[in-house]
């Protein structure tokens, strides 16, 4: 741009507005800083011709630079030119501009959508009167910036988990992540794992510094250890003992986030909607948070681990275990030991007692899903926390009336003894690459509850016919061998089938005589008065018993303990985005100016 082409503007500061005329691409706009937004329009000296009001939101704003030092540049081949090399050998690039531009210009780096609800950088360049403009338009940015609603991280420690996936998280995070939290002004400690847990030791016992959060570059897995690290740390801080079942937990004051770079990144899909590092960063850098439930799971009276996603007995557990006899085959290891427990059509006799949620704005048979301010969760937030563990805790009674309750219909404890096979319990929806809606679609991420999935024995084509659903995305619940219950807790442990078989004649005697109570041992359902239905599957082994899947880590104790406690961990997530929503911001993306004739976009389609 021209030095003649500047045309000084007139400035007004009103109730912490700022108003100035500037150039975005040659041509003047009127350009206005509110506490909310920075919006700008052409100026025209006709009034009558039609003028398009251009919007960014500030809580959208990354931040503003004075001239170009430390743009980001997203395609290396913008420039030959190569700085010195960072870690590991990759590339961080400069671009160097003239002093005159650099002393007359700004750029604002904000995000945008595309219509695959993938979140990329655009930036646009405002160029002023004179430098001290300059200085001011930045300086009165990043101070609004400030103002937002939303904690953005200033200091961030950075777990990357080398050979989780297909092995590219560092260069994941290196060629995509990096250069965005240096722009973010984030400063980050970066920690390469080496064995299995070590992050989880490594929150444990790290020395407390001043940070503002976690990231874990890498997939589930990864960040199930984090949180488990930083819930046991945060427990023994204060005096709890993380093997008593009952006890009401304390929530970490640190946010955890993920950047996807693993098998199937059930977590970052969930509370992003997308599986996308640069998605996963963005919302980091931009601070936003949700609560996320957790599930404690004991055997025992000893803690096994919390959970965050997942955790699945029979087919889900058997395919984990033998899964590691294949690890040199990679990620399609899962295939292969699944379709081997296919054919086997193994089913395991047990029995699962749970105390169902009374919550009445929410079932697993929703149509709607939990989406950016879901109403469920936010009727739920911290300062309900402990009102909710103590529910639960009261809903258990002492530890020797546990098992009475389960009989006893006071305490709102029910139980399904019988065979299945698979018992699934799902923390949030489980979307994936794998499972497009996830193993209970309309699962919620902080609502107190965890949806139990129990598949029941059938012939191999009907769970087939279930598996093909659940891959294909259809209602996989929706078969007479299938039970869905939303539960605050459950407790799972396994039976002989000749165990299986006096309960239930245990249970034929208690009701005889009784009109219109029955029990059916496979359905677990009460029904009309017939009598109790006792079947039993003398082909299965006496001995059988299968693993647990818990967040893709092996639990070789059956009998289990699971509660669930709500919104425990705080996550840097913004949530799922609808397609109206996502089709809105990208509509006001446009609006606003972010085409190339308008503006400079610098970002990745």
């Amino acid at each position: 741009m021209a030095e003649a082409e500047v045309t000084k503007c007139e400035e007004k500061r009103c109730s912490g507005s700022i108003e100035e005329r500037l150039q975005i691409n040659g041509k003047i706009h009127e350009v206005t800083l509110t506490e909310e937004s920075l919006s700008w329009k052409l100026f025209q000296n006709n009034p009558s011709q039609r003028i398009v009001n251009h919007h960014l939101k500030l809580s959208e704003v990354i931040t503003a630079e004075f001239g170009t030092k430390g743009h980001v540049i997203d395609k290396q081949e913008e420039s030959n030119e190569k700085g010195p090399e960072g870690p590991e050998g990759y590339q961080r690039i400069q671009k160097t501009n003239s002093l005159k531009e650099e002393s007359t210009s700004f750029t604002v780096f904000a995000v945008k959508r595309s219509r695959r609800r993938k979140w990329r950088v655009q930036k646009i360049k405002f160029h002023c009167p004179d430098v001290q403009s300059c200085k001011q338009w930045v300086a009165s940015i990043k101070q609004t910036i400030a103002k937002q609603e939303t904690q953005r991280p200033k200091r961030l420690i950075v777990f990357i988990n080398p050979v989780g996936g297909k092995g590219q998280a560092k260069e994941i995070y290196y060629n995509k992540v990096a250069q965005l939290f240096e722009l973010a002004g984030i400063q980050t400690e970066i920690t390469v794992t080496e064995t299995s847990g070590y992050a989880k030791d490594y929150v444990i016992g790290w020395q407390v510094e001043k940070v503002d959060g976690i990231v874990c570059v890498g997939g589930d897995g990864t960040f199930a250890e984090v949180v488990n690290g930083l819930l046991i740390r945060t427990q023994k801080s204060e005096a709890i003992d993380v093997n008593d079942v009952h006890a009401t937990l304390i929530p970490p004051n640190l946010r955890v986030g993920v950047i996807p770079a693993g098998s199937t990144d059930v977590i970052a899909y969930n509370t992003t909607g997308v599986n996308d590092p640069v998605t996963s960063a963005l919302q980091i850098i931009l601070g936003y948070s949700l609560g996320l439930d957790v599930c404690s799971v004991h055997n025992n009276n000893e803690l096994v681990r919390y959970t965050v996603s997942f955790l699945g007995y029979g087919f889900f557990g058997d395919m984990l275990k033998d899964s590691e006899n294949y690890r040199w085959i990679g990620p399609h290891r899962y295939e292969v030991a699944g379709a081997k427990k296919y054919l086997r059509n193994q089913s395991y006799c047990g029995e699962v007692s749970f105390l169902p949620s009374t919550d009445e704005d929410h079932n697993p048979w929703d149509k709607a899903t939990c989406r950016v301010g879901c109403g469920v969760c936010l009727r739920r937030q911290d300062s309900q926390l402990s009102l909710q563990g103590q529910q639960v805790q009261n809903s258990y009674g002492s530890p020797s009336t546990q098992m009475q309750s389960i009989t006893d219909p006071s305490t709102g404890w029910k139980t399904v003894r019988g065979e299945f096979i698979c018992v699934n319990a799902a923390l949030v929806a489980g979307m994936c690459g794998k499972t497009p809606h996830g193993v209970s679609p309309t699962a919620h991420l902080g609502n107190g509850c965890v949806d139990l999935v129990l598949v029941k024995k059938c012939s191999r084509i009907n769970y087939l016919r279930h598996m093909l659903r659940l891959a294909s995305g259809a209602n996989h619940l929706d078969f007479n061998f299938v039970e869905v219950h939303r539960v605050k807790a459950f407790k799972f442990r396994p039976l002989r089938p000749e165990d299986l078989q006096k309960k239930h004649e245990h249970e034929a005697s208690y009701h005889k005589g009784q009109e219109n109570v029955t029990f059916d041992p496979v359905q677990g359902q009460k029904g009309s008065s017939l009598k109790p239905v006792v079947r039993v599957n003398r082909q299965t082994s006496m001995t059988s018993i299968s693993s647990w899947n818990i967040d893709g880590e092996i639990g070789d104790a059956p009998d289990v303990d699971v509660r669930v406690h709500c919104q425990l961990v705080k996550v840097f997530a913004r949530g799922r985005e609808s397609a109206a929503e996502n089709e809105d911001r990208i509509k006001g993306c446009c609006s606003f100016g972010t085409t190339q004739e308008d503006i400079e976009v610098g970002s990745e389609a």
